[in-house]
C-alpha cells in the first residue's frame, strides 16, 4: 500500500465546512484549500480563520497546502504590484492557518531568447522571497507544458527555496511522463497530486510510456515507486472530476492504492 497520506483539494465555490466534514468521513488525512471566494484573505477575518483552524483540528485533518489563485502568467507586468500584494496576503493567510506550502500556477516558462523571460524570473524571485519571509514555501504547479523548460527556470534562478507541485494528470494530458518528471524534479518536490487523465474531456496526447497504456492512464505502481525513490513522503492530493460526486471517486482511489 502506498505510504503517502491522502488529501482532498476542496472546491472554494461550495461550503468549505461541509467539504471538510466529508473529507474526514471519506478517510482523507488532509485538505488543500484555494484562497479565493470566501477564503480570500480580505474576506476571511480573524474570527473566521480561528474557526477554520478549529474545524480542521476537530476532525483531525491537516492543511498541507493553500493554493494561490492567478489569472495572468508571471511574464506580464500588468498590475504586477497589485498581484504581489495579493500573493503576500495569501502567504500570510497560509501560515496563519497552519499550512507551510503555497501552490501556484505560474504559466509556461518563456523561451531563453524571449524578453519576457527576465520578467518571469524576477517575479518568481520576488515571490519566493516574500513567501520565505512569511514562513512558507512557494511551489510551482506543473501544468500542460513540457517539464524541461520549468526545470531550466529553476536552475537559472539558482535558489533552493522555490519548489514544485507535480500534477500527473496535467502532464499525461500533454504527453509528458509523470514518472520521468518525478526523477527530474526530485529535489524540488514539495507537493504531488494523485490524479490521472482518464475521463478528461478533449484530446489527450499519445501515452508517453508507449503502446499498452490506456490513453491518459497513470501507472500508479511506477508513480508510487518514483516518489518513494526520491524520498517524497508528503501528501498526495486528489482533485477528481468536479462534474461528478467526489466521494465515490475518492473511494475508488483508496481501493486502488491499497493494492500497490
Amino acid at each position: 500500500m502506498i505510504r503517502n497520506p491522502l488529501a482532498l483539494r476542496l472546491d472554494s465555490e461550495h461550503s468549505i465546512r461541509d467539504q471538510i466534514q466529508d473529507a474526514a468521513r471519506l478517510g482523507a488525512r488532509g485538505v488543500v484549500l484555494e484562497a479565493s471566494g470566501d477564503l480570500a484573505p480580505h474576506r476571511l477575518g480573524e474570527t473566521a480563520r480561528r474557526d477554520l483552524r478549529h474545524v480542521l483540528r476537530t476532525v483531525e485533518l491537516a492543511l498541507p497546502a493553500v493554493v494561490l489563485p492567478t489569472r495572468r502568467p508571471f511574464d506580464s507586468l500588468d498590475q504586477l504590484d497589485d498581484r504581489m500584494r495579493r500573493a503576500d496576503a495569501v502567504f500570510a493567510l497560509a501560515y496563519e492557518l497552519g499550512a507551510r506550502t503555497v501552490l501556484v500556477r505560474a504559466g509556461a516558462a518563456p523561451a531563453v531568447e524571449d524578453p519576457r523571460r527576465e520578467v518571469f524570473l524576477s517575479t518568481l524571485h520576488e515571490l519566493e522571497r516574500r513567501a520565505d519571509h512569511r514562513g512558507v514555501v512557494l511551489a510551482l504547479e506543473t501544468g500542460g507544458e513540457p517539464i524541461e523548460p520549468l526545470n531550466q527556470i529553476l536552475i537559472d534562478l539558482g535558489s533552493q527555496l522555490l519548489k514544485v507541485s507535480l500534477d500527473p494528470a496535467g502532464l499525461l494530458y500533454v504527453g509528458v511522463d509523470p514518472i520521468a518528471a518525478v526523477s527530474l524534479l526530485a529535489e524540488r518536490l514539495a507537493h504531488a497530486y494523485a490524479d490521472d487523465a482518464v475521463g478528461r474531456p478533449g484530446a489527450i496526447a499519445r501515452h508517453p510510456r508507449g503502446v499498452g497504456f490506456p490513453s491518459g492512464a497513470l501507472d500508479w505502481e511506477e508513480y508510487a515507486g518514483a516518489l518513494e525513490e526520491v524520498g517524497y513522503h508528503g501528501f498526495l492530493t486528489f482533485r477528481g472530476d468536479s462534474a461528478r460526486p467526489i466521494g465515490p471517486q475518492f473511494q475508488t482511489l483508496l481501493a486502488r492504492l491499497k493494492t500497490i
